[in-house]
């Protein structure tokens, strides 16, 4: 559940990067004199931590600066390396990998913290060799303040905490965001393995304990869908109904439910429990297709505080499916304007059928009552007889989709011309261009897909 990282000793020491500065300052420099022994041979004394930090660019108040600055660096960078070669050092990694340098940032400002503790042995300055510092701190002292450090960490999280936990009256809503705060706290320390207390009566690293806390309240939920296969018609609302359980004393709480597609893992829809953890909702799933939508309800977990950290949870999900249908509807197919020699209406009921049940997600059955029916109205228009003997004609078409008997939404199409040997080849023209037309109009499709979704 919990993804750890383990780290040893640094491969390269600030010690051996500063020895190669010095050997060539010194071999650039050879005429400099009296220069001190604890530049040229590395002091080691182990009651101390050392830093020694040189610069040489040519501003003597520039360099007297920046050489106390990397003589500090390379103080905190010896006790982060024996922080991380004697105990099992414990760090978190963020978005871009940063995982060593925000211990060792952490280290440097707590070393800045304590500067009376920083006993500075010697500091000395060339022209040739610009400014260098020998500082230390007693290991002794440091591991006081670390204790301190430590004290005040546990003292501040164990405040954070212990008020909700084993404290029914809170909800686990409320809890789990308490908990990772702590964790945070802990975790972005420089030394989140170390801390050691009690918490609700188990002892142990304070960082373990919250997790397994953590742990704990996420492990004992689950999501109970009501239904597990729900059939549904498409462009209408779909009823969910699902509930937020939890082995424990408290209540879920207030949490977020997403929906997500089952393989590709879109998001459809969030959805917001009530405190009790129940959710029961007409929802708008607009955006699954006809047919068999395999989906996955799972405890969004950002929204309570994890976002991009790295305790790695197993949050509570369910599987279910909605099966979403076609919209039963009738159609009732009209014809008006120049029809003298019209003829096949029931072929050209079959193409609307068809051309409508392309577009729209509707099932059109001319049999029993629906709640929608479409009034499909073809409008002719002949033209004025020609030198060349063609029959041309114009078609367009108004389109009123009705719901209970009235009208929720009307279109009328532009015309299109058709022209043949004689009005029956004109006729099958135009209805191509325009049953061509319809298939392409996303105006059209649009509109009436929103008038089967009202409500």
């Amino acid at each position: 559940m919990f993804k750890r990282y383990h780290s040893s000793a640094i491969t390269v020491t600030a010690i051996a990067v500063l020895a190669a500065v010095i050997l060539a300052a010194l071999s650039s420099c050879a005429s400099t004199p009296a220069v001190p022994a604890w530049i040229t041979d590395y002091p080691a004394d182990n009651a101390y931590y050392t830093g020694i930090g040189g610069s040489d660019t040519g501003n003597e108040t520039e360099d007297n600066e920046l050489a106390r600055k990397r003589a500090m660096s390379n103080l905190a960078a010896e006790i982060s390396a024996t922080i991380k070669s004697e105990v099992n050092y414990r760090t978190f990694e963020d978005n871009k990998g940063n995982v060593e340098e925000q211990a060792m940032e952490e280290i440097s400002q707590l070393v800045e913290q304590n500067l009376k503790a920083v006993e500075t042995v010697d500091a000395w300055y060339s022209p040739d060799m610009g400014y260098w510092y020998y500082m230390r701190l007693n290991k002794a002292e440091w591991a006081a303040i670390q204790k301190r450090e430590m004290a005040e960490i546990e003292r501040r999280v164990k405040n954070l905490v212990e008020p909700v936990l084993g404290n029914s009256s809170r909800s686990i809503a409320d809890i789990l965001p308490v908990l990772i705060d702590g964790w945070s706290i802990v975790a972005e320390s420089p030394y989140p393995g170390m801390i050691q207390t009690e918490l609700k009566g188990e002892k142990g690293a304070l960082i373990d304990l919250l997790e397994k806390q953590i742990a704990w309240y996420i492990g004992s939920m689950t999501i109970a869908i009501g239904d597990e296969e729900i059939i549904a018609e498409a462009g209408r609302p779909v009823n969910l109904n699902f509930t937020v359980e939890s082995s424990m004393d408290n209540k879920p709480g207030q949490l977020q439910i997403d929906l997500l597609e089952r393989n590709s893992g879109k998001l459809l829809l969030s959805c917001n429990t009530q405190s009790s953890g129940r959710y029961n909702d007409s929802v708008d799933l607009s955006g699954l297709t006809t047919g068999k939508n395999y989906i996955t309800a799972v405890l969004n977990t950002d929204v309570l505080g994890y976002k991009d950290k790295a305790v790695q949870l197993n949050p509570p999900k369910t599987d279910f499916l909605i099966d979403l249908q076609k919209l039963k509807t009738s159609l009732n197919l009209k014809y008006t304007g120049d029809l003298d020699e019209f003829e096949n209406e029931t072929g050209i009921y079959g193409s609307v059928k068809a051309m409508l049940s392309d577009t729209l997600p509707v099932k059109i059955e001319s049999d029993g009552s629906h709640t929608f029916e479409i009034d499909f109205r073809l409008n002719y228009r002949n033209a004025p007889p020609n030198d060349y003997g063609f029959t041309i004609i114009y078609i367009k078409a108004n389109i009123s989709i009705m719901r209970n008997g009235s009208s929720v939404y009307t279109y009328e199409s532009e015309e299109f011309k058709g022209a043949g040997l004689n009005w029956t080849q004109a006729n099958s023209k135009g209805l191509e261009k325009l049953f061509e037309a319809f298939g392409e109009n996303s105006e059209f499709a649009a509109g009436a897909q929103g008038a089967f979704s009202l409500d």
